[in-house]
């Protein structure tokens, strides 16, 4: 792809603009983007800051998620940017300026994987890599109308790459079809458990209107290959969102501040207001705090995996609360709505568990899914279970 008038709000200055394929394999013919926060040898990872990206030097090494890629015979056509240092989910960087979202141009976007997503939207490229810390690839594939994974916790290497919290940090990947997600899943994963499972999963005690519009959209597609739409207790582990929701952004804030500390204490003056006042919060954050939180992290996880187990391997969760926010909704308004998106991203965040978007298309409240949330390893039982319902389209 060559680009004529580069649109800076999704991709970024110092490039690299194209990297060539490395080799014949299973992604020739396609086309990716990475965000902004993987490294290329020769070139500064800017984190979607400018004064980060002029404080640091041009990497050493690539990441090896790229090289794969590349290997396998891909072409990269763009670095792309990300709300800045990763630390939101809108979409909107003051730096660099908001992407269009192409599939609702007076919503946002969704964040901090904003490039990668749009990129893919808006068919530049056949496949993105994000990053998804507390919903950073979810939420943007959700809000842009496309597929979007999280995989396991430690599933992609994340060496050679920006790093903002270690408890939650995962590479992940952006398609609008889904066998091309596969593939490049595929190209990516080194282990993986197929667990095999006839029945969707539904969570009882999520029941708002939304998401039971989402579900009987399921329920419809199911009934072609034979599968069941059955509902299982959550055992009150989903019961409230604000209690997860601040549980993940306790641990995120202070891994956050021991890993950038001495880079804020000198450049917190070039950070948005709004991620400045973050960076205010965390550093509020005791160790006590945190141990305290890690230890509630390692009991949702297991009593996680232990429903997952009961009820076959997988359950099917709302993506997001609803479409994607206006782009005149004002900050306090989406501070609130941010509470109750994290509670809803934090479940996979905290339980380091794989979780599949899935688009639901021509909703009323705009592009919005379904998400298919795994046990450990599960990718490619999820995407398989989802080819079922989609084969080939873009969505259910």
């Amino acid at each position: 792809m060559i680009m004529t008038d580069v649109d800076r709000t999704v991709y970024c200055q110092q490039g690299p603009d194209e990297l060539l394929p490395a080799g014949l394999g299973d992604l020739t013919g396609l086309q990716f983007v990475f965000k902004d926060l993987f490294d290329v040898k020769g070139y500064v990872t800017g984190a979607g800051n400018p004064t980060w990206l002029a404080t640091h030097s041009p990497a050493e090494s690539t990441s090896p998620l790229i090289t794969a890629l590349l290997s396998q015979g891909a072409e990269c056509v763009g670095r792309v940017q990300t709300d800045e240092l990763a630390y939101s989910l809108n979409g909107q960087n003051v730096h660099y300026g908001t992407p269009v979202n192409p599939k609702a141009e007076d919503c946002i976007p969704g964040g901090s994987s904003s490039g990668s997503a749009v990129a893919v939207a808006r068919g530049e490229a056949d496949f993105a890599i994000g990053t998804d810390t507390g919903g950073s690839v979810r939420v943007p594939a959700s809000y842009c109308g496309i597929y979007g994974l999280r995989p396991t916790l430690g599933k992609f290497s994340l060496d050679n790459a920006f790093e903002l919290a270690e408890s939650f940090d995962t590479a992940g990947l952006f398609a609008r079809q889904l066998p091309v997600l596969k593939k490049a899943y595929q190209a990516l994963a080194n282990t993986n458990v197929d667990i095999r499972s006839d029945v969707l999963n539904v969570v009882s005690s999520l029941k708002g209107p939304q998401y039971l519009s989402r579900i009987e959209r399921v329920t419809e597609a199911a009934a072609q290959p034979g599968l069941s739409v059955c509902e299982v207790d959550d055992k009150g582990l989903f019961s409230d969102f604000a209690v997860l929701s601040e549980l993940f952004r306790t641990i995120q804030g202070f891994e956050i501040i021991q890993g950038h500390a001495e880079w804020l204490d000198e450049h917190e003056e070039a950070l948005d207001p709004a991620i400045a006042e973050r960076v205010h919060w965390a550093r509020t954050i005791t160790p006590e705090q945190y141990d305290q939180g890690i230890q509630k992290q390692a009991e949702f996880r297991e009593s996680l995996i232990v429903l997952l187990k009961e009820c076959g391997g997988s359950i099917l969760l709302p993506t997001t609360p609803a479409g994607p926010p206006k782009l005149a909704t004002t900050a306090g308004e989406l501070a609130e709505y941010r509470s109750q998106l994290m509670g809803l991203t934090a479940i996979a965040g905290l339980s380091g568990c794989p979780q599949l978007h899935i688009p639901v298309l021509d909703q009323p409240e705009g592009p919005c899914g379904i998400s298919i949330l795994g046990l450990p390893d599960s990718e490619q039982s999820l995407i398989n279970m989802a080819l079922l319902l989609v084969n080939d389209k873009e969505g259910l």
